[in-house]
Order: structure tokens, then C-alpha cells, then sequence
């Protein structure tokens, strides 16, 4: 597979703190890549880089075989985000909600109700098009969260945190409409989670601590380095150790 997105020496301070340190790894096509890490570690900086939120002080970012410009409309057609915290108004429907966005992308009313009834029957989620968006059940919402994603058929999605807040039946069914999206659209898909085991599908995982790289592998091959049984496992044996040496380095 082919990089769709490379980082190459990422650095990123805020005044004096380095919030990320010579940041460097790859995302290639069509895979499901994972970012992992304690709170504070650089998760959320990291991905406002890559969407081009923000610019790095050092190294290069590639996305689509091109340098990321922060301006460039091409660059950012290529990408989606699914918020943990929702950008939708509550007080309209779901289909007002939707509409308004689609028309960005159509210039055209009627393409706009066509598209917004295509991404929702892609999320299960047409039965929903006339409720209003503040009544919806958590599942229910984070469909259409992800129908609103849909809108620009990116080829990069980032889903944050997709799962908070859900019980375990809706999880579940949660993953099985992102895995079928994922082949359908052909789209690569990088996720953030406080939930271990979700990762567990993912062909890459990245975890971060103290703004740096501490890990870069497949599930698998994590935990046979760090003769684990589960992913948990691995990040707490990661982070119990990245934080011994911060402590040792800071006496």
C-alpha cells in the first residue's frame, strides 16, 4: 500500500512546552490506523496538524503524495472528521442539519436532499431524516455524525473517539458500520480511543507519550515485543515505563 499520509521530524511547541518531539511515521491507503496515548501525550495536536488546523515548527507533513498546505481546498476535499463532541445543531432535524452541509459540496438543493438521503441509507440511518437532531438516541446521533462525514466521500477519515458514551450492543454495531464503510468507500480510517480492545483491528498503532513515538505496530506484533495478551496490557507496560524515565530525567 501507498502512503497517504507521511510525517517526517514533526515538532510542535506551544511557548516552551514541546508538545511534540521529531514526530515521524507513515499512514498508508485503505488502513485502519490507530493513535494511542495517555491525556496530554499529543494526540489532539498531532491530528489538528494533519487536518491542517495548525502548522508544524519543524519537519514536513505529506498528504496524498503532496506537501500539506494549510490553504489548499484540494487537500482539504481529501479529509473528515467525526468529533466526539458533535458540530450539529440540536434544534434542527436531522435532514436540515444535513442539507445545509450537502449543499457546500453541490451547489444545487435538490443534489443536496439526493446526497443526504445516500450517506444516510449508508449508515442505516434514513428512518431518522425527520426527527430532530437534540432527540436522537447516542447510536443514533453518531450515525448521522458519520453520515455528515460522508458528505465530501473523503479518503481520509478520523474518527475521535467514536464509541464514548455508547453501551456495548451499540458499540458493536457502531464498528460493523465502520468496517462496512471503510471497504465501500475504499477510505483509510484513523481512529483515537480510550477503549483498548477497539484497536485490536487495526493493521497499525501508534502510541504517543510525552510527545514522542513509543510505538509504531501492528496489534499483533506489539504485544508478542511486549509478551502481552491484550493491547491494555501493552500501553500500560508502555506508559508505566515512559513514565519512569520522565520521572528519572526530571530528579
Amino acid at each position: 500500500m501507498n502512503d497517504l499520509v507521511k510525517l517526517t521530524n514533526i515538532g510542535k511547541k506551544y511557548e516552551q512546552h514541546e508538545v511534540l518531539k521529531a514526530v515521524s511515521f507513515s499512514i498508508k491507503n485503505g488502513e485502519l490506523f490507530s493513535i494511542l496515548g495517555p491525556n496530554g501525550a499529543g494526540k489532539s495536536t498531532l491530528i489538528s496538524l494533519i487536518l491542517g488546523l495548525i502548522k508544524a515548527d519543524t519537519g514536513e507533513i505529506m498528504l496524498d503524495g503532496k506537501t500539506l498546505n494549510t490553504d489548499s481546498l484540494e487537500h482539504k476535499s481529501l479529509i473528515s472528521v467525526v468529533f466526539q463532541n458533535s458540530i450539529l445543531d440540536a434544534e434542527l432535524s436531522v435532514k436540515e442539519n444535513l442539507v445545509i452541509r450537502a449543499y457546500f459540496y453541490t451547489q444545487n438543493w435538490k443534489d443536496a436532499k439526493k446526497l443526504v438521503e445516500e450517506k444516510l441509507q449508508d449508515v442505516q440511518g434514513t428512518h431518522l431524516l425527520a426527527k430532530r437532531y437534540g432527540v436522537l438516541s447516542g447510536g443514533e446521533r453518531r450515525k448521522v455524525d458519520i453520515a455528515r462525514a460522508l458528505l465530501n466521500t473523503p479518503k481520509l477519515l478520523f474518527l475521535d473517539e467514536p464509541t464514548t458514551g455508547l453501551d456495548i450492543l451499540s458499540r458493536a454495531d457502531m464498528w460493523t458500520l465502520i468496517h462496512q464503510l471503510k471497504e465501500k468507500y475504499q477510505m483509510t480510517v484513523v481512529l483515537t480511543t480510550h477503549y483498548m480492545e477497539e484497536a485490536r483491528d487495526s493493521n497499525t498503532i501508534l502510541m504517543l507519550a510525552q510527545g514522542q513515538v513509543v510505538a509504531y505496530e501492528t496489534p499483533e506484533n506489539l504485544k508478542t515485543s511486549y509478551q502481552c495478551n491484550t493491547l491494555e496490557d501493552v500501553f500500560l507496560s508502555i506508559i508505566k515505563k515512559e513514565r519512569t524515565t520522565y520521572e528519572r530525567i526530571s530528579v
